[in-house]
Order: C-alpha cells, then structure tokens, then sequence
C-alpha cells in the first residue's frame, strides 16, 4: 500500500518514491529538449513568412498524429528501454511548443521590427527582445500541452517491456495482481504530479508575463488626464 505507514510517511512510501523518480526523470530529460528546440525553431519560423508557410502543413500533419500511435515506431526504432521513451516524449511533445512560438512570434508588432531595421539591431538581440517577448504568452501555452503530453507519454512508455522502474510499470504490476488500491494510488499519484508541474509552469508564466505587463502599464496611461 502506497498511501499508509508511520506518519512521516503517510502520503508517499519508499515504494511510491522509487518508482516516482525515475517517472519524474524521464519526463524531465524528455520536455526540456522538446520545449528548448520548439521554442528555437519556432522563433526561426515565426520571423519568416515563407518558411512558416512552408512548413505548416507539415507542422499540423505531426501534430493532428495521436502520440501514442508512434510508441511503436520508436521500438522498432530504439528497441524498448530508456532510449525508446525518451524519442518518443521528445517527438510528441516538441510539436506544441513549436507550433505555438511561431505564431506568438508572427504577432509581434511590425512598427517594433521597423525600429529594430533603423537601429540595425542583430538578428540575436532581435530575437531575445523582440520576437521572444511576443511569444512568451503563446510559449507558455504550448509548454503546457506539451507537459501534459510528457506524462502521457511516460506511462505509455513505461507500460512496454524494458522499462526499469516507474510509475506506468508499477500500474501494470499491480494491475496484473490485481491490486486495485494501488492503481488506484498510483493514478492519484499521477495526478497530484500533473497539477504540481502545471502550477510551477503557472507560477513561471506569472512571473515573466504578469511582471513585464505590470511594467509596461504606467507606460500606457502616462499623460492620460486624471
């Protein structure tokens, strides 16, 4: 049983700890290249036009394809093991944080990039004070689909042979003795860890988009009449 024992340890056992680490660390070392390469290409992507329209039938083919339909791609591929797991949360969750940037970049205000082509401002600069803030509202969003994504696509992974230790192993053990109390615990488990990562994704969101629009207000209504 998952959720009993001394009171230290009423929440979460030793059991619940081991298989929650190495669930924890394959969706870590799976969303942060994902959201790192979408957000880089999608800021390459976003600042042209042609290339976006080049490749948006091709963006929303890969992202219209249900993820774990490609699980068994990636086994062909990698055979099952960590390597396995960690393509296919890679692949599946790069797609929403891409898609998202590019489009956040596209908005980004045209009197903006005439002052940044005055002022010959560097394509890096460029893209760091000018393109990403655009974006950072519509990043925030693919960087959530593409979370929800990475937890997903961890336990598919983890209920295939090879994999060693995890929270999607231990639901197909206990499934197979047909110890409901863990799935269940297992599935609460998900869950709470699901909210936990989504309000730290929040908590980040507020903290560069909640604080720069508070800078940026007094801006606005400077010389408004009181």
């Amino acid at each position: 049983m998952w959720f009993a024992g001394p009171p230290e340890r009423l929440f979460l056992t030793d059991a619940g700890v081991a298989h929650l680490l190495p669930s924890l660390g394959r969706v870590i070392a799976g969303f942060s290249p994902a959201a790192c390469c979408g957000i880089v290409l999608g800021l390459a992507l976003g600042r042209s036009r042609d290339a976006y329209a080049l490749c948006d039938p091709v963006l929303q083919f890969a992202r219209a394809v249900p993820p774990p339909a490609l699980v068994p791609v990636f086994v062909v591929l990698f055979d099952p093991g960590t390597r396995m797991q960690l393509a296919s949360i890679v692949f599946s969750a790069v797609w929403p944080v891409l898609i998202n940037t590019a489009e956040g970049a596209r908005s980004i205000d045209p009197l903006r990039l005439e002052v940044a082509a005055v002022l010959r401002m560097p394509l890096p600069e460029r893209a760091l004070l000018l393109y990403l803030p655009a974006a950072l509202p519509r990043v925030f969003a693919g960087l959530r689909i593409s979370l929800s994504l990475s937890l997903i696509l961890m336990v598919f992974a983890e209920l295939l042979p090879g994999t060693a230790g995890g929270l999607g192993l231990q639901l197909v053990d206990a499934q197979s003795r047909s110890d409901l109390l863990t799935v269940w615990a297992v599935i609460v488990l998900l869950g709470v860890v699901g909210q936990l990562l989504n309000s730290l994704l929040l908590a980040l969101e507020r903290l560069l988009i909640g604080g720069r629009r508070a800078a940026r207000g007094p801006s606005l209504t400077r010389g408004t009449p009181g």
